[in-house]
């Protein structure tokens, strides 16, 4: 590097290695020009220094848009299913509830709209690879603006892992209970449905379908705060 170079120059001119066995001088008639060699020496290392900080600056800043640019699709991915997941659930409790209060006068027609509802299950599964690859490997300091960090921090951190959690464990009790209980008490041709869905244990399972509630609106609140996380993410990439 050019900064060893030149150390290695003027710091033998500092000592006095360069000078010839005739031209030596004592160090007070040199006083002024070592002086000089040290203060080369320093400019050059504070020069080398401060050009690595610099480059490594614009490394991270480099780093940090596109590390932002990509949040930003992760969050329209986020949003898209958000979107699909909450009418989907909403047609599930819909449909858990028509079950709930189901009469023999209810039309055909209703329960074959309604029937795969008493087998779905939905739960959100958040674009975070990216988030948490960088998270993993320590390098979320590229992002300069602390509060803009603490909001993905919020977001990912906080936000989705409840979401997903909450839907998780409803997907995952709709699964075990309601399914296995028509596979064990339906008829191959299904003609004591509305039967079976009248009994004690039935009505139980489905009434716990109205958690889908509380689960739409984490859904609710999670796209709001996703939307303003893509807006803080437009303007941190614009500069303001």
């Amino acid at each position: 590097m050019i900064e060893v170079d030149i150390i290695k120059k003027h710091g033998k001119k500092a000592l006095g290695l360069a000078e010839h066995a005739h031209e030596a001088r004592g160090w007070r008639a040199r006083l002024g020009e070592i002086l000089l060699e040290i203060g080369i020496i320093v400019f050059a290392i504070s020069l080398s220094i401060w050009l690595h900080s610099w480059q490594e600056h614009r490394h991270d800043r480099a780093r940090e848009r596109q590390f932002l640019l990509g949040l930003q699709r992760d969050l329209a991915e986020d949003l898209r299913e958000m979107r699909e997941d909450s009418a989907a659930l909403a047609w599930q409790k819909q449909g858990l509830r028509y079950f709930r209060k189901l009469t023999a006068r209810r039309p055909n027609d209703s329960v074959r709209y309604y029937s795969a509802t008493l087998t779905a299950t939905n739960y959100f599964t958040p674009n975070d690879t990216r988030f948490q690859g960088l998270k993993s490997s320590g390098g979320l300091g590229i992002v300069e603006n602390e509060e803009l960090l603490q909001q993905l921090l919020n977001y990912y951190e906080r936000t989705t892992t409840s979401l997903t959690s909450n839907g998780r464990g409803y997907a995952e009790y709709h699964r075990q209970t309601t399914g296995p209980y028509l596979d064990l008490h339906l008829r191959p041709d299904q003609s004591n449905l509305l039967a079976v869905l009248r009994e004690g244990p039935m009505q139980n399972y489905l009434a716990r379908g109205e958690v889908i509630a509380s689960i739409l609106a984490q859904y609710s609140h999670a796209g709001q705060e996703a939307r303003a996380l893509r807006q803080r993410l437009a303007a941190a990439l614009a500069g303001e």
